[in-house]
């Protein structure tokens, strides 16, 4: 039998040939083009894509770093986490720094870099969210403003509803067709306009909802037509208005806005009929009333709180206006005659009031 002969072959002389032959080099990624893709949905999510033009890197993952726990604000500009992998015959350049990353919006802007040999961090801050692009989710989608009404307790206060899609309203106010003072951006569905009543005429105001670059068609209220001593009655209420609702935007009196509201004695709860008053005991007030962070309200028979209406207590009549707080030391405009709460609330009759006007024995304004 023929033996077949092994060959050995020394160890150092396989070393020698494999140093023969390093190992083929990685191509560096000196600079990287990201296209970034930001839109803002109608639940008022941020969705941002990216994607590189680059040879040898892939977009990994991207972040949203400020997202806030609630709506965003309108001049509030996103920061955005963009990880960018590297293939694996690639590898990011050790000089590669933010000058090195081009953005295709000028609007974007890179604030720092920081980079590993496979993976690089790009941050960015995008536009302002009211610049970004909006897709909403609901193939419904309406945004706008509607049931424009005048309140009925301070006389120059504006009202109107609006889509569940508006983020914030303008609203200017008209007399005689012309617009008195500005354009207003507010974010509640009221606006406070009793100091601009200064002359009798025909008041208008109009109204839009916005969301980012997306607006509604201007709507229009009914007019409300004042004369000259209608006009000081709601020009009078300026201050108890501004106190109740602030002057414009920052009023304090609304709370339609959410479905409950804690204080140390209680809370407001709201149902599909309206709302009403928990003791911290879980009782409620019926047919009574509650003094409430120094607001007196009236709750009926079936104990929810009593708004823009007369109520009758102990032979007197009262106005809760509109949030539903008493209304004192102020006229009240209901049913087109002018009526005077004097400093208990309670309605005056068969007397002057100021000194200047007269209020008969039904406690209506006789003109």
């Amino acid at each position: 039998m023929k033996k077949e002969k092994m060959i050995f072959v020394p160890a150092a002389f396989l070393m020698t040939a494999m140093l023969a032959f390093p190992a083929m080099a990685s191509e560096k990624i000196e600079e990287v083009t990201i296209d970034i893709n930001a839109v803002l949905t109608a639940s008022d999510n941020l969705e941002v894509e990216a994607e590189v033009s680059d040879d040898g890197c892939y977009v990994d993952e991207v972040s949203v770093t400020n997202e806030p726990s609630g709506d965003w604000d309108d001049d509030t500009k996103p920061k955005v986490k963009i990880t960018i992998g590297a293939d694996s015959d690639y590898t990011f350049s050790t000089g590669l720094s933010k000058s090195d990353v081009y953005l295709g919006n000028d609007e974007n802007r890179v604030t720092s870099v920081t980079r590993s040999s496979s993976k690089l961090y790009v941050y960015v801050t995008l536009q302002e969210i009211s610049e970004i692009d909006t897709e909403y989710d609901d193939e419904d989608y309406e945004l706008d403003a509607y049931d424009l009404t005048w309140d009925d307790s301070y006389g120059g206060v504006a009202y109107w509803e609006g889509t569940d899609y508006a983020k914030k309203y303008q609203v200017r106010l008209y007399r005689d067709g012309d617009m008195v003072g500005s354009t207003y951006t507010t974010t509640n569905n009221y606006y406070n306009f009793c100091g601009s009543f200064t002359k009798e005429g025909s008041y208008t105001f109009r109204v839009k909802a916005v969301r980012g670059s997306d607006e509604s068609s201007w709507r229009e209220s009914e007019p409300k037509d004042v004369d000259r001593n209608g006009a000081s009655a709601i020009y009078a209420n300026r201050t108890a208005a501004s106190n109740y609702y602030g002057n414009g935007s920052s009023g304090s009196g609304d709370r339609t806005g959410t479905s409950a509201s804690n204080t140390a004695d209680g809370a407001w709860l709201r149902d599909s009929v309206g709302w009403w008053w928990c003791n911290p005991d879980k009782t409620y007030p019926v047919a009574n009333w509650k003094l409430i962070n120094h607001v007196w309200y009236y709750f009926n028979q079936l104990g929810y709180m009593a708004e823009n209406q007369w109520v009758l207590n102990n032979n007197q009549w009262y106005f809760c206006g509109s949030g539903g707080a008493m209304v004192k030391n102020q006229w009240v405009q209901t049913n087109g005659a002018w009526y005077y709460c004097g400093e208990s609330g309670a309605m005056l009759t068969s007397q002057m009031i100021g000194g200047q006007y007269y209020v008969d024995r039904n406690g209506v304004w006789v003109q």
